[in-house]
């Protein structure tokens, strides 16, 4: 074999070598997504990364123990930090995994692979979180109860009819209501649980109590199980204010204002009497010694 030969060969792997190079650099140099996780409420389902991109984009695909690889036609090539997965994730007990792909923003060789990011794994039975509950309570007085009637929140997963299911359609069962309650003119709380979105709570007549609901998930880790808690509503009274909250409320009541007022009062006097010595400084300043 000639030298010539020799030399063509070598140059040829010598190329080779050099193209294959400046592939996988290239690649290697694509940022990759950090810090990615998952956003949930009430099954309205966010994959949010970092950081922005420049000069490059993400495309996101997800799958599942249950569930082929997918994209969403809204998350690829994009260049924003989030992608909304709501309308895919309906197996809502499958453990979804994301990719989040860092690629050109033209892209020539389809069948090249590009770096990504893997997500933590999302499941949306046991992870989204639950909003807050409302409800309203219904008085009886002539059985010395108090009823409240709770209303869970609507999530982001449509029935057969195409309507938004409710956190208590979709976990059924595996759902309670805890009511925590005290009489208005008290600290000390009680609880009260039920699994239908009704709750009976036996009270003193005359006295106001006042309520919120959470929705409890059992079956789910115990940093998942409580929903958001639910504004605060209080029954009526038929004491008087003074007999409801004690003497010291009343007491504070009235002293707090009264106080306030003699505090801006002084406050108005010493900035007067400051502001007169000022002019009296001055009037004396411009006066002529005399026998000068």
């Amino acid at each position: 074999m000639g030298v010539a030969t020799l030399l063509n060969i070598g140059c040829f792997v010598l190329c080779f070598l050099f193209t294959q190079n400046g592939k996988a650099s290239g690649n290697s140099q694509l940022p990759v997504a950090t810090k990615v996780w998952w956003t949930s409420i009430n099954f309205k389902t966010i994959l949010e990364w970092e950081p922005k991109p420049s000069g490059y984009a993400y495309t996101v695909e997800f799958f599942g123990k249950k569930t082929d690889v997918q994209k969403s036609p809204r998350c690829i090539k994009i260049q924003t930090t989030e992608c909304d997965l709501t309308s895919f994730l309906l197996n809502l007990t499958d453990s979804y995994t994301a990719h989040v792909i860092s690629e050109p923003i033209e892209t020539v060789d389809k069948t090249e692979e590009y770096p990504y990011t893997r997500s933590d794994k999302f499941t949306p039975y046991k992870d989204t979180k639950i909003g807050q509950p409302t409800f309203m309570i219904e008085e009886n007085e002539a059985k010395g109860n108090i009823k409240l009637l709770i209303e869970a929140p609507l999530s982001s997963i449509r029935g057969p009819n195409n309507t938004f299911l409710s956190i208590q359609e979709i976990f059924k069962n595996d759902l309670e209501y805890v009511s925590y309650y005290r009489k208005a003119s008290s600290t000390g709380k009680k609880e009260a649980k039920s699994k239908i979105n009704e709750i009976d709570v036996p009270v003193d007549r005359g006295e106001s109590y006042c309520f919120n609901v959470h929705i409890v998930i059992p079956s789910r880790s115990d940093e998942n199980q409580q929903s958001q808690e639910s504004a605060t509503h209080c029954s009526h009274s038929e004491k008087p204010f003074y007999e409801e909250y004690g003497i010291g409320v009343l007491i504070g009541l009235i002293l707090v204002p009264v106080l306030l007022l003699v505090a801006i009062v002084t406050c108005a006097c010493c900035c007067l009497r400051k502001k007169n010595a000022n002019k009296d400084a001055n009037s004396l300043d411009g006066v002529p010694l005399k026998g000068v």
